[in-house]
């Protein structure tokens, strides 16, 4: 990835997808293979500790590798090519075994999953932080509350809480998918020239176990080959993923617009300027946020688009999954690390909450208000009695409830003290106290398996 796309990535992911760290995931599959092979009695003991001293040495320059993959039709072919002349140079009867049994599909789609299965635990540490961010906003503010918005107009207040809710509790769900699907996807992939490991004879199942539990990938009862599900499943999810971290950074970017000036991302020198307008704040982490959200579904459609590949290995279609996740993920790791960075330095503005609210004059408690009314002379009349006040309310900037109270015929039918109850912002929050808890102790599973696997990588 060039230096002008790193904005859409991070620093630690951009690592992980870097030519040598590709070339290194498809050299330790190489040196693996060998030693399981010897191990295991197919090819000589001497073979395989032989071809994985030199799969440590040598360093391929990724340039030329890459110009001679372009006429191979893989970069596997000039890759092994080098290797095989190397290990020759160091030992000359061992270079008939390198790559043995094996074809340019199996050291690619495991280079591959290598690559992915750490990448995941990238995403899981902004995974973790970011969930323990929008539970602290849950906490914080279950009471705090804020207009809801309903097709973009203002509806009957929630609590801010009630809302980092829902965004947690899409973020758990996602969350939760997307290990499935890595676990999934962290599956060895080696199937030899035809996908039934010819050369292996009644040895391939036991070479295949064992180079999987070498590589800490499970061990498939079959070659993948022409099986991409998982790795479409693995791309779905990441386009899920920055969805709905799309969702949690379009919301903020509208909380704050100016005319509403409910919430704001952190703020620092340098951050959210224009090139034009100095006086601007711009949502740059939404910005982020969104970039991956419109681009991700597409990604992930080329991968599901390739399940129906030719027989036993697909033509033109494989080789794009290595590409199309490293997109994926780059954009997946940069959305997180701008929600992270927002959720954790959210800025709430609770009193700018509370005065949009009250600009809407009490017509937001409508549907309260309404079922007040219903109960004295019936839903219709209600319905027809509450909007015409709101009306009124809005138009003539008064209070609906001194608008109510001028009907006399109402307010000999209406308990007024129930009026007054339905206006209050408190009553209204009661219902989603229950909700945010139930999102919590969702949560809580998710956090222990996110520190757990968190805490066993660095061990």
């Amino acid at each position: 990835m060039d230096a002008l796309n790193a904005t859409a990535s991070t620093s630690a992911m951009r690592a992980l997808w870097s030519d040598d760290a590709v070339l290194a995931a498809m050299l330790r599959f190489e040196a693996e293979l060998a030693l399981a092979q010897s191990a295991c009695g197919l090819i000589p003991a001497e073979a395989g500790p032989a071809i994985a001293a030199v799969c440590q040495t040598v360093r391929p320059d990724p340039l030329p590798l890459a110009l001679e993959a372009q006429r191979a039709g893989t970069l596997a072919i000039p890759l092994v090519k080098q290797l095989k002349a190397a290990v020759a140079a160091a030992d000359s009867a061992q270079a008939a075994y390198v790559h043995y049994g094996s074809t340019s599909q199996d050291i690619a789609d495991t280079a591959l999953v290598l690559i992915a299965r750490d990448s995941l635990a990238l995403l899981r540490q902004d995974l973790l932080a970011l969930g323990r961010a929008l539970a602290g906003l849950v906490r914080t503010h279950a009471r705090t509350a804020l207009l809801a918005r309903t097709l973009l107009q203002p509806a009957a207040p929630i609590s801010f809480g009630w809302k980092a809710a829902g965004w947690l509790d899409a973020v758990n769900r996602s969350t939760q998918a997307l290990m499935r699907a890595g676990e999934e996807a962290a599956t060895l992939q080696l199937g030899g020239a035809n996908g039934a490991l010819l050369l292996h004879g009644e040895r391939g199942a036991e070479v295949s176990a064992r180079l999987a539990r070498q590589l800490g990938l499970a061990a498939p009862a079959i070659s993948w080959h022409g099986a991409r599900d998982r790795l479409a499943r693995l791309a779905s999810e990441l386009a899920l993923l920055c969805g709905v971290v799309g969702k949690f950074g379009r919301d903020i970017a509208l909380l704050m617009q100016v005319e509403v000036g409910e919430a704001f991302e952190p703020s620092g020198e340098g951050r959210g300027g224009s090139s034009a307008m100095p006086h601007k704040r711009n949502p740059v982490a939404a910005m982020h946020m969104l970039d991956a959200a419109y681009r991700a579904p597409a990604l992930a459609q080329i991968l599901v688009g390739e399940l129906p590949a030719e027989h036993e290995r697909g033509l033109g279609s494989w080789p794009n999954a290595l590409p199309t996740l490293e997109t994926l993920f780059a954009l997946a790791a940069n959305s997180l690390a701008a929600a992270r960075e927002t959720a954790e330095g959210l800025t709430v503005d609770a009193d700018a909450m509370r005065a949009n609210i009250d600009r809407m004059h009490g017509v937001v408690f409508s549907e309260a208000l309404g079922s007040v009314i219903a109960r004295a002379v019936g839903p219709a009349k209600a319905t027809a009695t509450v909007s015409q006040a709101s009306q009124r309310a809005m138009a003539e900037a008064r209070p609906v409830l001194d608008i109510l109270r001028e009907d006399a015929a109402l307010t000999a039918q209406v308990d007024g003290k129930a009026l007054e109850a339905a206006l209050r912002t408190d009553t209204q929050l009661e219902g989603a106290l229950p909700m945010c808890e139930a999102v919590l102790d969702a949560w809580t599973p998710t956090e222990s398996a996110l520190a757990a696997a968190d805490g066993a990588r660095a061990l």
